[in-house]
């Protein structure tokens, strides 16, 4: 009996670890195709801009929640309701999952990341990081750039046709939607724009 309890436990802690190889790179995927999306609704115009490798967003403007009119409702319910899942357990998982995701990841498929996480706990502000950025760009004759981009990690729907993300741009960023149709990523809709 002994000897069956923990088998099973070993397959579960290896179930887990698939699932989440899995999760990783249905992410990578999908930041992938968005990343390299050379349409007018781009993110990026060269491989060589740079992005960072933590989301460093500022907390997105919810809106009301309806059963108490003092209160906004949390991120998870606002993705939840955006992605039309009636699961916020299932997006509530996805953001601890995220925590283990490592944007710098991202360079495997040969995008340039800056690494904001070592510059910070260096001390450099992030006025000066821009400053970096700036000097980078000037110096590899980069002609379009817009700073740094800043992009949250993924949170799909239970189907993974739909994924929700935000953006930071220089002063400003938005949340996009994307929808997977024929095995492309293409921006459904963006909102909620801000500028700091």
């Amino acid at each position: 009996m002994i000897g069956c309890k923990k088998s099973h436990r070993s397959d579960v802690k290896i179930h887990n670890l698939e699932l989440t190889t899995f999760n990783d790179s249905v992410k990578l995927e999908f930041l992938n195709q968005i990343l390299s999306d050379t349409s007018k609704t781009k993110l990026i115009f060269d491989k060589k801009e740079l992005i960072s490798n933590i989301p460093s967003l500022v907390p997105p403007i919810l809106p009301i929640d309806i059963n108490n009119p003092k209160k906004t409702i949390s991120h998870a319910n606002f993705i939840s309701d955006t992605l039309k899942i009636n699961d916020i357990e299932f997006v509530k998982n996805q953001m601890v999952e995220n925590k283990q995701f490592d944007l710098s990841r991202i360079s495997e498929l040969g995008f340039n990341i800056i690494d904001i996480k070592a510059h910070s706990k260096q001390g450099i502000s992030l006025d000066s990081i821009d400053k970096l950025a700036e000097k980078y760009y000037i110096e590899n004759k980069i002609p379009k750039y817009s700073s740094i981009l800043y992009i949250s990690k993924p949170i799909f729907n239970k189907e993974l046709n739909l994924a929700y993300i935000r953006i930071r741009h220089g002063s400003g960023g938005k949340t996009r939607m994307y929808e997977k149709l024929d095995e492309r990523w293409n921006l459904k809709y963006e909102f909620g724009e801000w500028v700091e």
